[in-house]
């Protein structure tokens, strides 16, 4: 059961704001705009990207279906973040001992989890603007507690104009929108959906898009 927010989200061109991407000396090795536990992801090549969403799909299919509740989505996404099957639902191990979902979880890596250390429905859209040139910053998929941070899912980047333009049809056809994040840092925008499967589908029309156009190229300005 993939939890959605009750919420309505712009997808137009955020022309009126700040774009661009951070300078080298404002980025430091906790990453940029002021955010806790962040780091920078580095260089994501085309066929990083692509492996990372087909994973991330993979697992949110598994917990979607395992799942019964948000709550259990909520430990079943933990348990699969951290590589941890004690993050599972109470007794779903010793249940599901030859699930899927087990087998995946018991073999991530205790460190960075099954999708490197990020978090699910937002590992796979990180991955894939890193991929066309953004620079990702934060990002969050909301989390069934009162200590999440934010209520909705939201990766915040910053990136070029062209490649804001570029992105904006491909937007505004999964259902996502754009919002201004410059409170954090100069020039961060913020992606945010009501669901992660909005950016899961965003994250697979970049990649297609890329596969079909080529790399993103400078254009007119807006």
């Amino acid at each position: 059961m993939i939890p959605a927010a009750d919420i309505d989200v712009d997808p137009a061109f955020p022309a009126k704001l700040a774009m661009g991407l951070p300078d080298e000396e404002d980025v430091d090795e906790e990453g940029y705009g002021f955010f806790r536990d962040v780091w920078t992801i580095g260089e994501v090549s085309h066929e990083e990207a692509v492996r990372m969403i087909e994973k991330e799909r993979r697992l949110v299919s598994l917990i979607d279906q395992a799942s019964r509740t948000h709550a259990d989505f909520e430990a079943m996404a933990r348990a699969a973040e951290a590589g941890e099957l004690e993050y599972l639902p109470a007794g779903y191990v010793a249940q599901h001992p030859d699930s899927e979902l087990v087998r995946v979880v018991g073999a991530a890596d205790e460190d960075d989890g099954a999708l490197d250390a990020l978090e699910l429905g937002v590992a796979g859209l990180s991955y894939a603007l890193t991929s066309v040139g953004c620079f990702t910053a934060a990002s969050c998929r909301s989390h069934d507690s009162e200590g999440s941070w934010t209520d909705r899912p939201v990766i915040f980047f910053a990136a070029e104009r062209p490649t804001v333009q570029w992105l904006t049809p491909l937007v505004h056809q999964s259902g996502c929108g754009f919002a201004d994040g410059s409170e954090r840092a100069d020039r961060l925008l913020i992606i945010e959906a009501p669901s992660i499967t909005n950016f899961i589908d965003l994250a697979s029309r970049i990649v297609q898009q890329v596969q079909h156009q080529g790399p993103v190229k400078p254009s007119v300005d807006v």
